[in-house]
């Protein structure tokens, strides 16, 4: 299943380059036809085939796993539009023939077809059922996304979205604290986290009021209720500024990141209970889309915080 969710994966890259703009896009056909091979070659070991090397790419997988040359084999489903994938994929590596937007958007039709007709009939699942979940380096992480996926199965919508939004919360803190170092924050931390519970105008200007000694009076009323609403909006505001900086310096998309938020439930800890509770307006009713979203929407991320740890360098020290 693993590498059935890398190749997924190689297939949602190619459609995001497919769509950037040209010369951009170039690259699309050869991440679509890298998905497309190595789907070929897991298909191969599957069935348990032994395919010969020096035969041409189409002959290879789609004769070469046909019932008819291998017992047991499977008759491959669309290959005309693979070989156009290939003779767009050779022209454009060994000619630099640079594929425009047209054969960009057949390449990008001729896999996906590919892909949903012959994935059922290779694996008995459907390509759209394959867990991405199961790429994602973070143990934490891939176990709370299993968690969500297995409780909206048995129909506990909500404790799902409140899951997805405890992966989501774990996975943001392990990248901005640091799982080797906790007490330290890394470079992406903007400062201490400030936290949700806050207090009031009200209560700030309380304080403000309460005498410094016992034989004052404190400072005057207008001067704190002044100073108080000054004080909650720069909190706020720097709180905000805080988080925003956070996602943008991580590549994470702060439109998703906003529907995400507005469709998991808020959660919060009680006592010195280490289990999350969720809290949601009256209403609340996620949907199928819904949920799938927000659960791609944490697969997005802990991936996109994958590759950055991966292109992070330490300081050589000589």
């Amino acid at each position: 299943m693993k590498n059935l969710a890398f190749i997924r994966l190689l297939h949602r890259q190619g459609i995001e380059q497919s769509i950037l703009p040209e010369p951009l896009f170039f690259t699309s056909v050869l991440t679509f036809h890298d998905a497309v091979e190595m789907f070929l070659i897991v298909t191969a070991e599957h069935l348990g085939a032994v395919v010969k090397d020096r035969d041409p790419f189409i002959k290879r997988f789609f004769e070469g796993l046909h019932p008819d040359s291998f017992p047991g084999g499977v008759e491959l489903q669309r290959q005309y539009g693979i070989k156009r994938l290939n003779d767009l994929r050779n022209g454009f590596e060994h000619t630099a023939g640079f594929p425009g937007p047209v054969a960009i958007a057949d390449a990008k039709a001729d896999t996906a077809h590919f892909f949903e007709e012959n994935t059922p009939r290779v694996f008995g699942i459907a390509f759209d059922d394959i867990d991405l979940a199961e790429v994602v380096q973070h143990d934490r992480t891939r176990a709370h996304l299993k968690a969500a996926a297995q409780l909206d199965l048995q129909g506990s919508r909500l404790e799902a979205m409140g899951t997805l939004a405890v992966a989501f919360e774990e996975l943001m803190n392990a990248q901005i604290h640091g799982e080797d170092v906790p007490r330290r924050t890394s470079v992406y931390s903007f400062g201490e986290r400030m936290g949700r519970s806050v207090l009031r105008d009200d209560q700030v200007h309380a304080i403000l009021r309460q005498p410094d000694h016992g034989s004052r009076r404190g400072v005057p009323t207008r001067g704190a209720e002044g100073l108080a609403k000054e004080y909650t909006q720069t909190r706020d505001v720097t709180r905000a500024l805080q988080e925003g900086m956070r996602l943008m310096v991580l590549g994470v998309d702060f439109h998703q990141y906003q529907r995400f938020t507005e469709l998991t439930p808020s959660v919060g800890y009680y006592g010195n209970s280490p289990e999350p509770r969720f809290s949601v307006e009256t209403g609340y009713a996620p949907n199928q889309e819904e949920f799938d979203f927000c659960r791609q929407f944490v697969i997005t991320v802990a991936l996109r915080l994958t590759e950055i740890n991966a292109r992070a360098v330490p300081p050589s020290w000589k």
